[in-house]
């Protein structure tokens, strides 16, 4: 009969310790925090990635209080929302604690977002300088003054906020940090350009350019680019556009001989119906054999569409179903955007609205 050998509980131990530590989904991260008052109990906190806009954790409030953990292998930009209440931070191993009493929010424990919060802070001292030197100019110069100084004064702090985005760009050009950064300065609109922009993806690498957001502005320049004012239109197809439920395509219209003004629209959109009258005002006066409107419904649903056509009166073409296939080759973010395209298809103008829709039209049918 063989001998049995010995177990040795501690080897166990170790090789329990090694198996979890394979098994391991990475470092952990903890956060703790506090709301206001009137944020209810059982109000859900999300934790959004700002990268892909996905869910990445959730809890409920209780006692004004919520507790998230879990797993993290790599530090993200994140938006963590209760109710209409949200506060950006960069999620990362460790303890963070967040502050919701009060605004601004703080969020403190992690080193990524202790100087995301160094960035903040120097953005908010930027205007708060600004604030103070209006407010004294206010004091000793009348408001004539104050708007002739307006302009210089926003000069002013777009050359300290392009001073403040290259010092903590060119520290941080490739990690999560650097995306937050430039989220930060787009979401605040203040000195947003597309040169500006430009200049400061030339600092960032691939990780920066590949940020979700960043990337779609990027798209976004890229896009209103190709459709500028002097640039040819691009066609697209939509496969039940018409009415009737067959394709219809832009170039059915477009660079066939007339001035086409196109009209991006939707039902839902209030502005986009109270333009519509303004339309039909133009379409009526001049169509014929130069001149010829056409709407094309967008983000929408079908059914909608085609009452609210039935209400508002549209007697001119449209295209309709087209959702988002239209918007992003010409670069629209909001509705009703407008454009004006040549006989030849050149697009002539764009984000013509009210009187200044009539007189551009007025303008080339006269000429």
């Amino acid at each position: 009969m063989k001998q049995m050998k010995k177990i040795n509980f501690l080897t166990i131990l170790i090789c329990i310790g090694v198996l979890a530590a394979c098994n391991s989904t990475g470092d952990k991260y903890v956060i703790k925090g506090v709301v206001h008052d009137h944020i209810a109990d059982g109000d859900v906190v999300y934790i959004y990635d700002f990268n892909d806009g996905s869910i990445i954790d959730s809890t409920k409030i209780a006692s004004g209080k919520f507790f998230i953990e879990g797993d993290i292998n790599d530090a993200k930009a994140v938006r963590l929302v209760v109710e209409h209440h949200h506060v950006n931070f960069i999620l990362e191993k460790g303890n963070i604690t967040i502050d919701m009493i009060e605004e601004p929010y703080k969020v403190n424990g992690s080193p990524l977002t202790e100087k995301l919060n160094s960035f903040l802070a120097g953005y908010e001292k930027i205007f708060e300088d600004v604030r103070e030197e209006i407010q004294s100019l206010s004091e000793s110069a009348s408001e004539l003054e104050v708007i002739a100084n307006r302009d210089k004064i926003m000069e002013k702090v777009s050359a300290k906020i392009d001073q403040l985005m290259k010092s903590f760009l060119e520290q941080h050009p490739n990690d999560v940090l650097g995306a937050m950064i430039l989220c930060t300065w787009v979401e605040n609109q203040i000195g947003v350009t597309e040169e500006k922009f430009a200049e400061y993806s030339g600092i960032v690498g691939e990780r920066v350019h590949n940020f979700g957001p960043l990337k779609q502005i990027s798209e976004y320049y890229a896009s209103m680019g190709k459709t500028a004012v002097g640039q040819p239109f691009i066609d697209f197809t939509i496969e039940n556009g018409n009415v009737d439920g067959t394709p219809a395509s832009l170039s059915d219209y477009v660079g066939k001989g007339k001035y086409v003004l196109v009209d991006f629209w939707a039902s839902w959109c209030a502005p986009c119906r109270i333009e519509a009258p303004v339309i039909a005002e133009v379409y009526n006066k001049y169509k014929g054999d130069k001149f010829e409107v056409l709407g094309v419904a967008v983000w929408d649903k079908r059914d909608a569409t085609l009452q609210s056509m039935k209400e508002d009166g549209h007697g001119w073409p449209q295209i309709i179903d087209a959702q988002a296939i239209p918007t992003e080759i010409y670069g629209i973010q909001g509705i009703p955007h407008i454009i004006l395209f040549g006989p030849d298809g050149t697009i002539v103008a764009r984000e013509l609205r009210g009187e200044k829709l009539k007189s551009k039209v007025a303008e080339v049918m006269n000429q």
